[in-house]
C-alpha cells in the first residue's frame, strides 16, 4: 500500500511538471507566434507617414516634367505615365526612389532617380503605390474599345 501510494505521488508530481512544462512551452510559441502582431515598427514602410499626398505631389512637382495630364513632355523626353495601370507604374515608382536598385520594372530611372533625391530633399516624398493609384485613376487613358461590326443578316 505504502509503494502504491509513493508511485501514485510520483505520477502526480510528474503529472504536475508536465503541466508547467506544456504551459511554459505553449507560452513561447504564442509570444513567437504573436510577434509579427501589432502596430508596424516605426522603421516599416507600412509605418511611414507622408506629408504630402500624391495629389499634392503630382500637381507641385510632376506635372512639370510629365505633363497636366500625365501624357509625358516630348521636348523635356519625359515619358507618358497614363499609359499604364497602377501595378506597372508603382513598379516603376519604387524604382525611381530606390534609385534604381530594385530593378523590377526592367527599365532604367538614372535621371528620374537623381532628381528624385532633389524631390525628397524639397520634400516631395510619397508612396509609390498611392502615386501610382492616383495616375491611374486621374489620367490613365485606356484604348477605346470597339465593338464587333454587326453581320448583316443573310437574305434568303
Amino acid at each position: 500500500m505504502v509503494c502504491s501510494l509513493v508511485e501514485h505521488k510520483r505520477r502526480e508530481d510528474k503529472g504536475k511538471r508536465m503541466k508547467k512544462t506544456s504551459i511554459v512551452l505553449l507560452s513561447a510559441v504564442a509570444l513567437f507566434a504573436l510577434n509579427g502582431c501589432g502596430d508596424a515598427p516605426k522603421s516599416s514602410p507600412e509605418a511611414k507617414t507622408y506629408s504630402k499626398t500624391a495629389e499634392e505631389v503630382y500637381k507641385q512637382s510632376c506635372h512639370k516634367c510629365h505633363g497636366e495630364n500625365a501624357e509625358g513632355l516630348t521636348e523635356k523626353k519625359t515619358p507618358p505615365m497614363n499609359d499604364r495601370q497602377a501595378g506597372e507604374l508603382e513598379l516603376d515608382l519604387y524604382d525611381v526612389k530606390n534609385d534604381g536598385i530594385n530593378q523590377s520594372s526592367g527599365t532604367e530611372h538614372d535621371k528620374m532617380a537623381h532628381n528624385m533625391q532633389k524631390l525628397l530633399e524639397k520634400g516631395f516624398d510619397y508612396d509609390p503605390k498611392a502615386m501610382a493609384v492616383y495616375i491611374e485613376k486621374n489620367f490613365y487613358k485606356m484604348p477605346p474599345k470597339t465593338a464587333p461590326a454587326a453581320e448583316a443578316p443573310a437574305a434568303h
